[in-house]
């Protein structure tokens, strides 16, 4: 009977919607090499819509780390009704290590990152011998520096300098992997103010540590940072919508994620998109109090640059004028490459579907019984506000190099709340073959930032 029943539920699952976007993501990855084979230019990787990875070398040390990846995905999920979170936070975490080493050691999993190619934050920060007055100049020489320090703003550079000063770079992987892994606790309360039952909770925990995107780039990556920066703004409208008020509270953890994410990066932007979309929602049905909290959150974060700029010399607006314009020194690329616009575009959103794994993808476009992802309200404004919010930064021209599976981690989270009420038995399918997408893109390649 059991058996019969299993094979049910394996029957429900919208496997053509899973099958589907495979077959789409391979015949544009097709269609997009066979293209630049023949001398066309798309401003795309040749692993469409992948827009950085390395073969990995195999080594029986990965594979020795990746099936127990995989083992405690599927002991943990089995068993996660009986652990209680305090020993459940320790397993997620333990999820993407296992998930990095799948790599093959220490140093290709938590050091390559910061110094492989030498295109990183960590070889401007060796340079560096004066903090303050870098960071006065930080715009005056801002074409001098690497790739990735020239297109943020200097305090992760700096971050990586303070920590180097006064110990080594194994340090500082453990200190950027401790700061990213707060986001699983953040993320727990953030389900538990939105209504999210237990069982759920630890279940949406498990799937925050193995769905690809998290799982490859919350290990020793900035995005780690931001996604937790972004995770304290975000818990202050949970809270807001489980206590129904707005208070001191919520106020802080809003407007404390604003600036400590714009302190990061200019993705940062995207936290003022989703004030301005989900303030635009309440002052259709008459609201003004979301208004009132974006304008003062808003006021705060200017008034915190500007006191920056004030004491330290250092101007975020022009960084982020400059950097732009480094990125994308032709100006709107719409404009004189409209088709390398919209191929970037679609690798953009490619990128983040792909990463969000085809399980997910197939629930979350899903018409059958069990798998609707849009039947709560609260969930719907968080989530449509987010897609506004980057729709409308795609539209400008943003992340033109690709990368938007690790610069747009932050996003994961408002895709994972709509799972709140989807069936137990398509979350269980759902969980396993995202488990398993993991485990072959760790095991295939190194996704570089």
């Amino acid at each position: 009977m059991d058996g019969k029943l299993q094979w049910a539920n394996l029957k429900n699952f919208p496997w053509l919607i899973f099958f589907t976007a495979i077959v789409i993501w391979v015949a544009m990855a097709g269609a997009n090499f066979y293209y630049q084979n023949h001398g066309g230019y798309t401003g795309t990787g040749i692993l469409f819509p992948i827009s950085v990875i390395y073969p990995n070398a195999f080594l029986w040390s990965g594979f020795v780390f990746a099936f127990l990846f995989v083992s405690t995905g599927i002991l943990a999920f089995r068993y996660s009704e009986k652990l209680n979170v305090y020993l459940l936070l320790p397993v997620v975490i333990i999820l993407v290590v296992l998930g990095n080493l799948s790599q093959g050691n220490f140093d290709i999993a938590f050091l390559e990152p910061f110094y492989l190619k030498g295109r990183q934050y960590y070889s401007d920060a060796l340079n560096i011998t004066d903090g303050q007055m870098w960071l006065r100049d930080f715009s005056k020489n801002l074409e001098s520096f690497q790739m990735h320090t020239r297109t943020h703003p200097p305090f992760i550079t700096l971050l990586h300098f303070w920590i180097l000063k006064i110990t080594n770079i194994e340090t500082l992987a453990i200190v950027f992997f401790a700061i990213g892994c707060l986001s699983f606790p953040l993320f727990y309360q953030i389900l538990k103010y939105l209504g999210f039952e237990e069982t759920r909770r630890k279940w949406m925990l498990l799937l925050l540590a193995v769905i690809p995107s998290i799982n490859i780039y919350l290990l020793v990556s900035i995005d780690a940072l931001v996604l937790t920066a972004t995770l304290i703004f975000l818990s202050g409208f949970a809270r807001i919508f489980h206590y129904h008020k707005i208070d001191s509270v919520s106020f802080l953890l809003i407007s404390g994620g604003l600036i400590f994410t714009n302190l990061l990066t200019f993705s940062g932007l995207f936290l003022f998109a989703f004030l301005g979309m989900i303030s635009l929602y309440f002052l259709v049905r008459g609201q003004w109090n979301f208004v009132w909290l974006s304008l003062m959150s808003t006021v705060i974060s200017v008034l915190f640059f500007l006191l920056i700029c004030g004491t330290t010399g250092y101007n975020q607006m022009e960084t982020f004028l400059l950097a732009s314009h480094s990125e994308n020194p032709d100006g709107f690329r719409l404009l004189h490459q409209p088709f390398v616009y919209l191929m970037t575009r679609l690798e953009d959103i490619g990128e983040i579907f792909l990463f969000l794994s085809f399980g997910f993808l197939a629930v979350f476009f899903s018409k059958k019984p069990g798998t609707d992802v849009f039947g709560n309200t609260k969930l719907n404004i968080l989530f449509f506000s987010a897609i506004a919010a980057i729709s409308a930064m795609l539209i400008t021209g943003a992340y033109g190099t690709g990368e938007t599976a690790r610069a747009c981690l932050f996003l994961v989270p408002y895709f994972l709340i709509l799972l709140k009420d989807i069936g137990p038995e398509q979350f269980r399918i759902m969980f396993y073959l995202c488990l398993l997408q993991t485990f072959g893109m760790q095991m295939i390649g190194n996704f570089y930032w």
